[in-house]
Order: C-alpha cells, then sequence, then structure tokens
C-alpha cells in the first residue's frame, strides 16, 4: 500500500511519550535530510531518544536513535571483565557466566571483552528486555559450527568497539543446528532483537557460512571501523538497517546491505545519513523491500549486480557511487531475481518511485543506468550516469514519467531503447543522438550562445546518446554541441569544472522551442515518444521509430560499432 506524501523537513523530540525528561544540552546529532535541506536534530539525555524524519519520495521514516546509541566512555560505570583464553573465559562480575567454551551474559549491564577465545560463543540471553553493552576490547572470537556472538533475547544488545582496539568475529563453513527445521542462528553476529554498533575501535567479521552480521529487528551503525566478509549477506536486519557514521566496508556474495520486512510499509527501510560505505557485492549492493534514503555520508559500491534496489528510493544528500554489471539504481519491488517488470505504460508499477533532490550519484551501469518500473522526479543534486553499450538497455528507463524541475543530469550510453526527461518538466533538457557509436573518451560539449559552457563531459564507455538537463539551459535559447577535442578544466566521474574547452568538432546549433528537444546531426527532430510517457523510448540515432517496448519482429537493435 502506498504511503501518503509528507513533506516533513527536520527532526522531533519524543520527549512525552518515551522520556521522563528532555535536555537540550547533549550532543547534537544532525543530519541532511529533503531537499538537501540540514535537519537541526535534537538528543535526549539518557533514557530518551532522538527522532530524524527523512522526508522524500513516499515515505516519512522515523530513525529514532536512543542516547545509549551513541559511544560513551564505560570505564565510569559499574561493568563485568570477560577475559576469554584460549578455550573458556574468566569473569569478574556479576551477570554472566562460564560453561567451558560458552560464555552466557543473563542479566543487563555492561560487559567488556578481550583475548581469544578459539572456538566458542558468546550468548546474550536477558529475559526481562533489558540493554546489554558488549565492549569489545581487543577481543578475538571463532564459532566453527555456529554464531561467534549470539543475542538470544534482550531489549537491545550494544557493541561498543573501544578506542585503538582491533576486534575479530568468525565462524565455519558449516553450522550444527538441534533439528531440521531450526535454521537460525545463521550469521558470525546474530540477533534477535535490536543491535547497535558504536565506537572508534576495528572490527573484522568473517561470515563463512552465510550473513555476516544480522539482526532480526533493528539494525543501526553509529561509529567503528568495520570489515565485513560474507558467504551470503553483509548487513541485515528485518525492521531497519541505519547508518549515522562510522566506516563499513563489506564484501558479499549476496547482498551487501539489506532489510527483509515486505508486510509492514512503516518498516524494511535502509537509511544513510553519514559515514563511509564501502562496497563490493555478489549480487545488490544496496536492497531493501520497502524503501532506501541516502541523506548523507559516502555510499561506494565497486562491484554489483544491481546497485542501489527498492520500491522507493529517495537520494537527498550524500556522495554514492554506483558500478554494476546489470541496472544501477533499480526502482521496484521484490527479489530482482524473480520480480518480473512492469510492462511499460502497464501502471502496474506505478507506486514505485526514485525521488533524487540533493547529493551526488554517479552510476557506471552495464544495464539500465536509473531504471524506475515506476516514475522518477528530481529537484536537486547532481546526477552522472554512464549507461549500457548494447541496445537492450538505457541510461534512463521508466515507465511511468520523469519529471525534472531542478538540479543537474547527464547520462550517456546506447541509443536503442533511449529516453529523456518527461515533456511535464518545467527544467529544459537535450538529447543528442549520433548516427555512429562514439569511443569512448571522446568528449561531449555543449555550449550557449554566448560561448558559456553548459556541460563538458567524457563517459567512460562508447556512447550513441547523450541527455543532459541543468538550470543553466533557457527555454527558446541557442545552443552548439560539439564532439572530441580537450578541455583544460578538472574532472570528476568525467564531468569537467572550470577550465577552457577547445578542438572539438562543431556538430549542430539548435534552438530549444521545447521543455525537452531531441536533436541529432541533422538538426531538431521529433521527440521518439514510447509507451513509458512524454519523452518516452525511441530506437536509432535521432529521429526514428517510437512507440514500441521492442523494434518490429521483436529485433533488439545494435549500436553502430565505434568510429
Amino acid at each position: 500500500m502506498k504511503q501518503p506524501w509528507k513533506m516533513k523537513l527536520g527532526a522531533i523530540l519524543l520527549c512525552a511519550a518515551m522520556m521522563t525528561a528532555c535536555s537540550s544540552n547533549s550532543a547534537a546529532n544532525t543530519g541532511s535530510v529533503a531537499s538537501g535541506t540540514p535537519a537541526t536534530t535534537d538528543t535526549a539525555e539518557a533514557g530518551g531518544s532522538t527522532t530524524v524524519e527523512l522526508a522524500g519520495a513516499d515515505l516519512t521514516q522515523e530513525v529514532e536513535y536512543e542516547a545509549d546509541d551513541a559511544y560513551t566512555d564505560w570505564s565510569a560505570a559499574s561493568y563485568a571483565s570477560i577475559a576469554l583464553s584460549g578455550t573458556g573465559a574468566s569473569i569478574d562480575g556479576d551477570g554472566a557466566t562460564a560453561d567451558g567454551d560458552t560464555i552466557t551474559i543473563t542479566a543487563a549491564g555492561t560487559y567488556v571483552i578481550s583475548g581469544k577465545l578459539e572456538e566458542g560463543q558468546i550468548v546474550v540471553n536477558v529475559k526481562d528486555d533489558g540493554v546489554v553493552r558488549l565492549v569489545l576490547n581487543g577481543a578475538d572470537i571463532h564459532n566453527s559450527d555456529s554464531s561467534a556472538i549470539y543475542v538470544q533475547e534482550a531489549g537491545k544488545t550494544i557493541i561498543s568497539l573501544q578506542e585503538g582496539s582491533e576486534n575479530n568475529v568468525s565462524d565455519g563453513e558449516t553450522y550444527v543446528f538441534p533439528d531440521a527445521a531450526t535454521d537460525e542462528p545463521n550469521a558470525a553476529i546474530f540477533s534477535h532483537d535490536d543491535l547497535t554498533l558504536n565506537g572508534t575501535g576495528k572490527l573484522t567479521v568473517q561470515g563463512n557460512f552465510n550473513n555476516g552480521i544480522t539482526s532480526k529487528d533493528k539494525l543501526k551503525v553509529t561509529g567503528g571501523t568495520i570489515s565485513i566478509e560474507a558467504a551470503d549477506d553483509g548487513l541485515m536486519g528485518r525492521d531497519l538497517v541505519a547508518v549515522q557514521d562510522g566506516s563499513v566496508t563489506i564484501k558479499s556474495e549476496g547482498d551487501a546491505v539489506k532489510t527483509t520486512y515486505d508486510t509492514d510499509n512503516t518498516k524494511g527501510y535502509v537509511i544513510i545519513e553519514g559515514g563511509a560505505i564501502n562496497i563490493e557485492a555478489g549480487d545488490d549492493g544496496i536492497h531493501s523491500e520497502s524503501a532506501i534514503a541516502i541523506a548523507g555520508g559516502k555510499v561506494d559500491i565497486t562491484q554489483s549486480n544491481e546497485g542501489i534496489e527498492a520500491p522507493t528510493i529517495a537520494i537527498s544528500g550524500g556522495d554514492a557511487s554506483v558500478v554494476s554489471t546489470d541496472d544501477g539504481i533499480n526502482v521496484a519491488g521484490g527479489d530482482s531475481e524473480t520480480a518480473a517488470e512492469a510492462p511499460p505504460g502497464s501502471g502496474a508499477a506505478s507506486s514505485n518511485k526514485l525521488v533524487i533532490s540533493g547529493g551526488t550519484l554517479n552510476v557506471d551501469s552495464q544495464g539500465d543506468g536509473l531504471d524506475a518500473n515506476g516514475s522518477i522526479e528530481m529537484s536537486g543534486g547532481t546526477v552522472i550516469v554512464n549507461g549500457p553499450t548494447n541496445s537492450g538497455n538505457g541510461s534512463l528507463d521508466y515507465d511511468g514519467t520523469f519529471v525534472m524541475t531542478g538540479g543537474f543530469i547527464v547520462s550517456a550510453g546506447s541509443s536503442g531503447m533511449v529516453q529523456a526527461t518527461a515533456d511535464t518538466s518545467t527544467q529544459p533538457g537535450i538529447l543528442m543522438t549520433f548516427t555512429q557509436a562514439q569511443q569512448t573518451g571522446t568528449l561531449v560539449h555543449l555550449e550557449d550562445s554566448d560561448g558559456n559552457a553548459i556541460m563538458t563531459f567524457e563517459p567512460t564507455k562508447s556512447y550513441q546518446a547523450v541527455f543532459v538537463s541543468s538550470p543553466d539551459l533557457k527555454q527558446n535559447g541557442s545552443y552548439t554541441l560539439y564532439s572530441g577535442g580537450k578541455s583544460t578544466g578538472t574532472a570528476a566521474n568525467g564531468l569537467y569544472e572550470g577550465g577552457s574547452y577547445e578542438g572539438g568538432t562543431k556538430v549542430i546549433t539548435f534552438e530549444n522551442a521545447t521543455i525537452v528537444t531531441w536533436v541529432n546531426e541533422s538538426g531538431v527532430t521529433e521527440a521518439q515518444s514510447g509507451m513509458g510517457g512524454p519523452g518516452g523510448r525511441g530506437f536509432g540515432g535521432g529521429g526514428g521509430r517510437g512507440g514500441d517496448r521492442m523494434p518490429p519482429d521483436g529485433e533488439v537493435p545494435q549500436d553502430a560499432p565505434a568510429q
């Protein structure tokens, strides 16, 4: 069920419902949210909560950061020490017991863990919904046939990484379960309840059996340097995965960051507000069954099948980079391997939406660059797409509409399935198609009649179509497009800033009388409108046939050879 649109900025403090006293003197906790607007986020004293509302797309999702989600000095409070010693442990303090290689925590409190457990398990089993804090202070924990850290029950578990410490958690390739019907735990660190990772130390997780870190409830990262390798998914939560700060590196055979809740629209979100996430994933980089919001931080997906996938994706800040063998951004419901795409124009996926209101997004895809089985809206930010070279995909692909009201986008790729933004946009766009594919590294330069540069772009692959929309474009203006040449400016993701352009070949001078102007080497041509909505799809280098998803007789057109 589609959620109602709410454009609610900033943050609210839930004092009356969730705490007995509020204090504005605690450390502030900020994030960039809807429409690129910074949020002022109140933070409660111990026992309170902080709520950040991320608005965008079809969601206003609350991320609740309680006071204990932030790292604080544990040494001043009461705590128990657990000193691991190969095949067992010695415990100084109350709340934990050691039975051979199994250390069980049965009471809320803080437990400082150090040393090496060569074969064993840390078990948290607190029946009264209390909060358990595990401080890893030079801990090395391995279990060959189950989770190394297993939270059976607790109100919340916090794993704090002590400053200057290096910690390792790993499991084996085969688990031993009590019966055939049992399939959990299934991760090197596994929690049935809320799980938070914080601190400034280092944690290396080796998930050899299945996942690296899994929470069956909410999973939050507010600090630490975390490295995960996983046989399947890297960082997985059911209700929520939220990254506020820290550095997370994930190499996984499955999805790198994932949520699984798909029956409640208020759950199952991935929300990235800050920190740095580096991903090399065998399947999706970031996957959610509900929605993904990127409002800050740095996301670098260096390898993936599909980069970022969810029914609703909102990008309002941060710096995201995606490399994919299939779609870079895929707005779709369900598993990418089993979900069938709705036919263009069917309206079956009309509630799916990609909303870009800020930040920077760089996509390098072999499949579609931005693929929306629904619609796209862009009002701010910068988007660079190096799309496919085969004509069965496009750098932009949407079934509904792509309404452009602000921001900057340039996309380059094949021309067989090319799309521009919709003519219901308020910001002009220009789509150039070439009769032959242009070689990798061939600059495309657009300037106005006064010689002011609108764009100088160097695609990373061969291309036959380039689309650009910029706040500097004016309707009914005169523009000249050049090919080749060189620029003395500074390039970032192929887009040049500053400097001067020279040595290129003039391709065409034209006037953009419409909000979206299609041109080829002969001049202005008609938009290749297809079933996907205004500005839709076309086949071939500039004026040709539109109106169908595929060309006649189901033949997939191929781009002309590179010059």
